[in-house]
């Protein structure tokens, strides 16, 4: 970043937003809404210059990643640094950290909540690392009772318990209630039981009907590729999902119901 800063053109305009030089204990009462205004242009100023809005310092304190504005993820979450439990579970090793504890190992992740889905990514490269499905099953605890760990946070779905360390219980409450009750309001359709035992509710007009109207329409043409192809090119065209997605929640037999391995089973 300092590199970055030294190499801008000295044509370039460079000018910085300054905040107020006196101390907020001097300001009175009712100048405090143009103190806020100067708060809101100083941080709207930042923002619009490339170099600071790209900076991770700046993304991370208000809370935004690569995936916070996608249309097609749903509406954006609170968002932040977390230290996660590898895989959820204990690693037998040595009593390290107390007379009947284990020793844990943690991961910092930044966590993105979605309606419909958690999900967190590596810091360092923003590559997502696991995805937690909303179902009918999922459940927050708070506590070191019910989560064994200090300012502990659980969060639980039909296939896995995601158990995640903030740093007092007042970071843990915030993340309980922000997750809560963005989940609550944005994908209630996801918590509760549904056909067929489906996580999702019924939608209309989706790319998967859409999808099933196209192939009986050039179901001649599909014929004559080879099934390997055919399968495949629909999958790839189409259904635009990730070929590790699991069909059939919760995951009890393997990869039987991945949908690659579904593809290669029809074709």
């Amino acid at each position: 970043h300092t590199v970055r800063r030294q190499s801008i053109k000295r044509g370039e305009p460079r000018q910085m937003p300054s905040l107020p030089h006196t101390a907020e204990s001097t300001v009175r009462e009712e100048h405090f809404s143009s103190r806020r205004k100067q708060l809101e242009d100083y941080l709207t100023n930042i923002l619009k210059m490339p170099m600071y809005r790209n900076y991770h310092g700046t993304m991370e304190f208000v809370g935004v990643s690569q995936l916070s504005f996608i249309h097609d993820l749903g509406p954006k979450g609170i968002e932040g640094f977390i230290m996660k439990r590898s895989g959820g579970h204990r690693i037998p090793g040595l009593n390290c950290c107390g007379q009947g504890r284990m020793c844990y190992r943690w991961s910092k992740r930044w966590l993105v909540v979605k309606d419909s889905f958690l999900m967190y990514m590596k810091p360092d490269s923003g590559a997502i690392s696991f995805v937690l499905l909303v179902d009918k099953e999922f459940n927050i605890k708070i506590g070191q009772k019910e989560t064994e760990t200090k300012y502990g946070l659980q969060i639980d779905n039909l296939s896995r318990s995601l158990i995640l360390k903030c740093n007092s219980y007042r970071h843990a409450q915030w993340w309980r209630q922000g997750i809560d009750e963005f989940i609550r309001k944005h994908g209630k359709d996801f918590l509760t039981e549904h056909r067929f035992g489906s996580y999702a509710a019924v939608q209309e007009n989706t790319l998967a009907k859409c999808l099933v109207s196209w192939v009986v329409e050039y179901r001649d043409e599909l014929l004559c590729l080879q099934a390997t192809s055919a399968v495949f090119f629909i999958y790839l065209y189409f259904l635009r999902l990730s070929p590790e997605i699991f069909m059939k929640r919760p995951v009890v037999e393997g990869n039987r119901w991945r949908l690659d391995c579904i593809l290669k089973r029809k074709a």
